[in-house]
């Protein structure tokens, strides 16, 4: 009887330390680095084409951005997991979004990646098509 119950005591310290050592794993693990900041930048194609491009350092981070059009009041973006909450909108680094012309666009974005830290701060910006003197 004493060596059953020696056989348990031993199982269940072993399955202890795997718990323990599984844990210690996941928080080592909890963050790889962090997403810089969101780099919004207007680019000029022909025939009045105005557009703002959104990249994240390091560009495999992806970009949660909300967008406006001539209303600077907005909600900021959001996310829950890798998971954006609306009006919130999730895309790649690089993306593009155009401004229409008589009109002004505004962008507010984050990076993140999942096992990451999101950016720190929060990037903005307003651009006018055409843009003002």
């Amino acid at each position: 009887m004493k060596t059953k119950s020696a056989l348990l005591r031993s199982t269940g310290v072993l399955l202890a330390l795997l718990v323990y050592i599984a844990l210690a794993s996941l928080s080592a693990r909890a963050s790889q680095g962090q997403c810089g900041a969101v780099d919004i930048q207007p680019h000029y194609g022909g025939g009045g084409l105005l557009y703002l491009e959104l990249t994240a350092s390091p560009s495999s981070c992806d970009i949660y951005a909300t967008t406006s059009i001539d209303n600077p009041s907005f909600p900021d973006p959001s996310r829950s997991g890798a998971s954006p909450i609306p009006p919130t909108i999730k895309v790649a680094s690089g993306s593009r979004f155009y401004v229409p012309f008589g009109h002004t666009m505004c962008i507010k974005a984050f990076a993140y990646k999942p096992l990451w830290t999101q950016s720190v701060n929060l990037s903005s910006a307003c651009q006018h098509n055409p843009e003002d003197p």
